[in-house]
This record gives C-alpha cells, structure tokens and sequence, in this order.
C-alpha cells in the first residue's frame, strides 16, 4: 500500500486489536458476499495521514480488489479516531457499490478527492495481493520493520504510541453495529462523494 503524501515515509500499523474489530465489522456486514474470501486489512498511521486498505482476495485468484481511503488528521486537535471511523465508512461505502455491482466499477486508480463533512477525503482502487506485494518488498530489500516508526526516533512517534493506545479500548456489547448506507439517489447531503455511515439515512444489512 502506497501513502498519498509524498512526505508519510515511516509510520505505526493500527493496534492489532482496532485492525480486527475493523475485519470483524466487515465479515458480519458483508457476510452473504464474502463465502471463503479473505478480507485484508492494512491500516497505518503516518506523521500526518490516516491510510487504511481494505482488500477482498477470492481463493484461487492472484488479483486481489483494495478499497483504499487516505485522509489528513492533525495531532494537535487529536481527531485520528474520527478520521479512521471516516476512512472505515469510506472503505465500507466502496465495497458495497462493488458487489452491488457485480464488481464492475469506475472507481479511480489514483488517489482521488471526495469531500466528507468539510473534511477531504481521498479514494483509490487497486488490485495489488497483499501478499504478493510483500515477497517483492522483500526481494527488494525492502521490509517493514525498516519502514515501521519506533518509539524512540523522535517525540513524534511517542504522540503516534499515544495515539496507539487511545485507539485500543476493549469493545463493550453496547456499541452500536456497523450501518450500511442507504442508495446515493436518496442522499440529500452537497457533498457528492460516498455516501457515509455517519449520514443522514441509513441502513443495517445484518
């Protein structure tokens, strides 16, 4: 997964925990599409930038269908939470217009601008295997570990440590479920990009 800044080079993966409330979300909101699919979730967070892939890889297939979301978040007004719940919605947003549409979409290959609540978001679609894609960073020489921030190389990566564990609360029965959204030509909002969970109209499909 390629970020969208030129300047996120280093960064910290979401808490494993957070990556798999993020999986489970999924797999029970889009049971009836995913039979023995995989879902892969990569979420990490830059010096300035929220990047989360979500990818659906079919048994026996090479290509691999990514839902890729980048949005800015600023460690001032400590708002990386809301961003990745936006990026998540976003993702979300992206597979259901996938399988609504039997996987024949016209989403951009290229990181592109949508706006959300004031805010700028921006959607990609590739078809990169996860797996694949780390063997050749390997061959390359090019391994996660070096890329990964620790905690020790600036004051920066403390706030992103920090950031790590308010992104890690134990899930309580109580939180509400994922909704999914309703049809676009319903949506009332200017905004013209994907149709979020936080809107107006929504729709569970468990």
């Amino acid at each position: 997964m390629n970020p969208r800044l030129k300047s996120s080079k280093k960064w910290t993966n979401f808490p494993k925990e957070y990556s798999d409330q993020i999986e489970a979300v999924f797999k029970e909101n889009f049971a009836q599409f995913l039979d023995d699919a995989e879902l892969v979730i990569e979420g990490r967070i830059y010096s300035e930038e929220i990047a989360l892939r979500v990818g659906y890889h079919q048994s026996g297939r090479l290509a691999q269908a990514n839902f890729e979301v980048s949005m800015n978040y600023s460690q001032n007004e400590q708002d990386v939470l809301t961003r990745i719940h936006n990026c998540v919605d976003a993702a979300a947003s992206m597979m259901l217009e996938y399988f609504d549409n039997e996987g024949i979409v016209d989403f951009p290959y290229t990181w592109t601008e949508f706006p959300f609540q004031g805010k700028k978001l921006y959607l990609k679609y590739s078809t990169e295997n996860s797996s694949l894609e780390a063997e050749a960073n390997k061959l390359l020489g090019i391994t996660e570990d070096s890329m990964v921030l620790e905690d020790e190389d600036s004051e920066d990566a403390l706030a992103v440590a920090e950031i790590k564990e308010e992104l890690s609360p134990p899930r309580s029965d109580e939180d509400e479920p994922l909704e999914l959204p309703e049809d676009a030509e319903e949506d009332e909002d200017e905004d013209t990009g994907p149709r979020m969970f936080g809107g107006k109209s929504k729709k569970k499909l468990h």
